[in-house]
C-alpha cells in the first residue's frame, strides 16, 4: 500500500461493536460512540447488527462500516483482527461472534467453549445478573448508558444517542406544520401509540390516548400527530376516528420514514420503546410512560419527563400481567397531559431564548 497516496488515511485503532437487536437497544447503544472516538482517536468503527437495524446508521459518520449479522458478515469477520472488540449484549448469538472474532482487547461478553455466557469484567457481570434477576433490575439506579460505558471502561462525559437525518430526508417543518394546523405555527405533539409485543402491558391503553389528545386539542394550541408502524395502523385508526381531520396519522412501514416523522414533532409522548430513543436522538422533548420496564435505566438527557404509576409492581419485567388495573392502565391521562403542557412551556421558553 502506498502511504504517500493522496487517497490514503490512517485507519487508527480498529473497533468492532456487536449489538444485534432490538432496534431501540441498538439505537441507545450508539451513545458510546463519542467516548470511543475520544479514547481511540483516530479509530475506525465496524458495527455488526441485525438487518432490520442497519438503517439506523444512515448518515452516522461515527461508524465506518455496518454489517448484517445474518449475511456474510460473520465469515468475513473471521478473517480479520480488531484492536478492540465490544459486545455489551449477553445473548448467545452476540457472544458467539465476540468469541470467534480475533481482538487484542475484548469488553463485555463472550461465549465459553462449553457454550456458557462469560462476562469479562465486574461491570459486565453486574449487567448479566440484572438481566437474569428482575429484583436486581428493580433496585438498579444506573442508566443503561452509564452501565454501557462502565462495561467498555470509557468516560461517559458528553454521551448522547447518535442519530442523523440525511440531506435528502430534510423536510420543511414549517410547511408541514401548516398542513397539520392551517394558518398557524403550532407546535406538534407526536403521540406514539405502540410499544412492541415483548411485554403485554408496555403499551398505554387506547382510551388514555383519546383522553390525552382531547385535552391537548381543547386546552393547548398544539397540533397532534399519531406515530407508529404497521403494527399500530388499526390502533391509530381507532384513535383518529374520534378526531377526524383534527389529528394527523403518520403511521409508517419504513424505519427511515418513521424517523423523519418523529423529527417533525416538537414533543413526543411514548412508552419505553424505539420512538423514545429516536426522539432523544433527534433532541426532541419527550414524555415517557413507564410500567413493566425500568424508568431509571433510560436516560432522557434532561429533555423531558417520565410518567410512572405509583405501584409497587412497576419494573417487574413480566411478559404478561394478571393485575387489574395493570401498571400502564393506572397511568392517568391528566398526569400525562400536565407533563406535555409543561414540556410545551419549556419549548416556548427555548424559542424565546434562541430569539
Amino acid at each position: 500500500m502506498c502511504h504517500d497516496c493522496s487517497h490514503f488515511s490512517e485507519r487508527g485503532t480498529s473497533v468492532l461493536m456487536i449489538k444485534l437487536d432490538a432496534l431501540g437497544d441498538v439505537l441507545r447503544t450508539t451513545s458510546v460512540l463519542p467516548a470511543i472516538h475520544r479514547a481511540y482517536d483516530p479509530c475506525s468503527v465496524t458495527w455488526v447488527t441485525s438487518g432490520a437495524a442497519m438503517d439506523l446508521f444512515t448518515g452516522n459518520d461515527m461508524v465506518d462500516e455496518v454489517l448484517d449479522a445474518a449475511g456474510a458478515a460473520v465469515p468475513m469477520l473471521m478473517a480479520r483482527e480488531f484492536d478492540i472488540v465490544i459486545n455489551p449484549d449477553a445473548s448467545p448469538a452476540s457472544c458467539a461472534i465476540a468469541s470467534m472474532v480475533r481482538g487484542r482487547k475484548k469488553y463485555g461478553f463472550v461465549l465459553s467453549p462449553e457454550g456458557y455466557v462469560e462476562s469479562l469484567s465486574r461491570a459486565a457481570e453486574d449487567w448479566l445478573l440484572m438481566g437474569s434477576f428482575d429484583n436486581l433490575k428493580k433496585v438498579n439506579r444506573k442508566t443503561y448508558q452509564q452501565i454501557l460505558h462502565d462495561i467498555c471502561e470509557l468516560d461517559s462525559a458528553g454521551q448522547h444517542i447518535v442519530l442523523e437525518l440525511t440531506a435528502a430526508e430534510e423536510v420543511n417543518e414549517a410547511s408541514m406544520k401548516r398542513l397539520l394546523d392551517p394558518g398557524s405555527h403550532a407546535p406538534i405533539v407526536g403521540v406514539n401509540t405502540g410499544a412492541g409485543s415483548r411485554w403485554e402491558h408496555k403499551k398505554w391503553r387506547v382510551d388514555g390516548f383519546i383522553r390525552l389528545i382531547d385535552m391537548l386539542l381543547e386546552e393547548t394550541a398544539a397540533a397532534v400527530m399519531l406515530l407508529g408502524g404497521t403494527a399500530e395502523r388499526e390502533r391509530n385508526a381507532r384513535i383518529k376516528s374520534h378526531f377526524g381531520s383534527r389529528v394527523a396519522d403518520a403511521c409508517q412501514d419504513n424505519l427511515r420514514n418513521f424517523i423523519r416523522e418523529v423529527d417533525l414533532c416538537d414533543v413526543v409522548v411514548t412508552a419505553d420503546t424505539l420512538a423514545l430513543h429516536v426522539a432523544l436522538g433527534l433532541k426532541k422533548r419527550v414524555v415517557a410512560l413507564f410500567g413493566p420496564t425500568s424508568p431509571y435505566e433510560v436516560d432522557i438527557y434532561g429533555r423531558g419527563q417520565k410518567v410512572v404509576p405509583d405501584m409497587d409492581c412497576v419494573c417487574c419485567y413480566k411478559p404478561v400481567c394478571d393485575n387489574r388495573p395493570s401498571c400502564m392502565d393506572a397511568i392517568d391521562a391528566r398526569d400525562v397531559f400536565r407533563a406535555v403542557a409543561e414540556e410545551l412551556t419549556h419549548l416556548r421558553e427555548e424559542v424565546l431564548i434562541e430569539a
